[in-house]
């Protein structure tokens, strides 16, 4: 018999969400199908309905059809989804009823966490998250995996979690996370320094209410960290494996592109343009949502996201999506492709810096030299929306740039100089 874990819906810095219907969601993601999803789909008749397939398949696997804008091929005009206007919301696929949320086992509990790809969930409009439990127990029932009893986290890549100590670095951040207003970059920055001395610390002597301790050590001194303070440049390298790291979260064709290019094809693109981003040379290959073309070198010219005239409601976007990723066990663990509690807190910090590099890059094809609130909800949204749903993202070669990264001292400094 499998143990369901009850839900914990935590709602760090006071994040709202309710769906306002923009379809968003159904024009850029790609919905992978469970075989309940593909039988309700067939006794909804809607083939004979629209007169075409509802569904590809793509090796072996069953994914909604997408139109060749990426729009699914149920929403409609007025951004409702057509099988949840006709039949509610339990008839739609499980993905789809899902999102933003997910559900992750976390020990004695299950996390909820929000995914901010969702523009409701960026500007903190809507309900308390709880008011959804009723819903999320719903659909548990068609993905049982999401409470079922799970492997504990790790603290570090060969050390398991003792007692609290999972909780008590959850509960330094999200605190440090819901302090007042500050400089989005020292926010940060200071969560990039705790996973940075918490890697290359020696922590098999340090366990239990030793470590908890350790955790507030580094938190005060970490604390005293200002953006403003001179800090040494990153060198070209670490420009160069962040890009990479960028390139690898960004990195989604359609499923009809790559249909209609081959797998040769889409693999030689995709491999010629990640060298292109290591490199930085010439312009930024094309991505979903960016329209004019940017050269790297115009990137590098666009102020951090600190500059900006929104600095206060950027500050309180990054608190509160690094927040929910940490309370909803997006950061770590089942969550996150099985990292430890600081492997994963290093990949976090990663995502922040690539989200201000993807917000620079959004400003520079917008023909602005500051960045706006608008530029940072496209970073963090483009960066969220694979986090957790693209396993190349803990592949050897992201673990091997997150151990140089930190081998380096580089991860705080990578995010000073985009956000």
């Amino acid at each position: 018999m499998t143990l369901a874990l009850p839900i914990l819906i935590a709602s760090p810095l006071g994040q709202k969400y309710s769906c306002h219907s923009c379809g968003n969601c159904c024009r850029d993601f790609t919905v992978q199908l469970r075989d309940e999803d593909m039988e309700r789909l067939r006794e909804q008749k809607w083939e004979s309905e629209l007169g075409e397939p509802v569904t590809i398949r793509f090796r072996g696997k069953d994914f909604l059809r997408q139109r060749p804008d990426g729009s699914c091929i149920f929403l409609q005009s007025d951004g409702l989804c057509k099988v949840h206007s006709r039949f509610g919301l339990q008839a739609k696929p499980v993905a789809c009823r899902f999102f933003p949320f997910s559900v992750m086992p976390a020990g004695t509990t299950s996390r909820a966490g929000l995914n901010f790809a969702c523009q409701s969930v960026q500007d903190n409009k809507g309900a308390h998250p709880f008011s959804h439990l009723a819903d999320l127990q719903r659909m548990v029932d068609d993905a049982p995996e999401s409470t079922a009893q799970g492997k504990s986290v790790a603290l570090s890549h060969r050390l398991a979690a003792e007692g609290n100590e999972v909780e008590s670095l959850r509960t330094a951040l999200i605190e440090w996370l819901a302090r007042g207003p500050m400089s989005v970059s020292t926010r940060v920055g200071v969560v990039a320094l705790i996973a940075q001395q918490l890697f290359e610390a020696k922590l098999a002597q340090v366990r239990g209410d030793r470590f908890q301790e350790l955790v507030q050590i580094l938190m005060t001194a970490a604390c005293q960290w200002s953006s403003d303070r001179p800090i040494e440049p990153t060198s070209s390298s670490e420009r160069g494996l962040l890009r990479q790291a960028i390139f690898m979260r960004v990195s989604d064709p359609r499923l009809s592109e790559l249909r209609s290019r081959g797998w040769f094809r889409t693999t030689s693109t995709q491999l010629i343009d990640s060298f292109r981003f290591q490199k930085g040379f010439g312009n930024v290959p094309t991505i979903r949502g960016i329209e004019s073309s940017v050269s790297f070198k115009a990137v590098e010219r666009i102020e951090p996201l600190r500059a900006s005239m929104d600095a206060e409601a950027i500050d309180d976007l990054f608190s509160r999506w690094l927040g929910a990723r940490i309370a909803g066990e997006r950061a770590w663990g089942s969550g996150y492709y099985g990292t430890s509690a600081i492997e994963g807190l290093c990949a976090l910090s990663v995502d922040a810096a690539a989200a201000g590099w993807i917000a620079r890059l959004h400003c520079a094809g917008a023909g602005r030299n500051i960045p706006t609130m608008e530029d940072a909800k496209f970073g963090v949204g483009r960066i969220d929306r694979s986090a957790g749903r693209a396993p190349w993202l803990w592949s050897q070669g992201e673990s091997l740039r997150l151990r140089f990264f930190t081998m380096r001292g580089a991860l705080a400094r990578l995010c000073a100089e985009s956000i």
